[in-house]
């Protein structure tokens, strides 16, 4: 339980020296932002995805993307919108938490993996 937050979505080339250049859009598949994938170009909401991918990541239990056929991000949302977004919770938590900081975190996290990055929050 001790995340790590890192640079999900981008690679980076360096010399010491030299300018840095991004190579290809590479990442986790579930991590890398809609946008990443369109224009190849990394911004800052890039990495705020990645950062509410992380949360409903942790609050379910479950990985960004279940062998390449659905997205975390996807079925959270869905669930949300169904009124049934506490359904999406580990199951190995158990009652063990609480309910209004599970549904900030949700939120949170559904609001940083927002499809188009313009209504998602600023790293700040």
């Amino acid at each position: 339980m001790n995340a790590r937050l890192g640079d999900f979505g981008l690679a980076r080339l360096y010399e010491h020296g030299r300018i840095s250049h991004t190579t290809n859009v590479v990442g986790k598949i579930g991590y890398i932002a809609p946008e990443m994938t369109r224009t190849g170009k990394p911004t800052t909401s890039s990495d705020v995805y990645a950062y509410g991918v992380l949360l409903l990541e942790m609050v379910t239990g479950r990985r960004p993307t279940d062998a390449g056929h659905w997205l975390l991000v996807d079925w959270v949302r869905d669930c949300q919108q169904l009124g049934q977004a506490l359904n999406v919770i580990d199951p190995l938590l158990g009652s063990n938490y609480a309910v209004k900081e599970m549904e900030l975190v949700l939120t949170l996290g559904l609001i940083c993996s927002h499809h188009g990055p313009e209504f998602g929050p600023t790293m700040r």
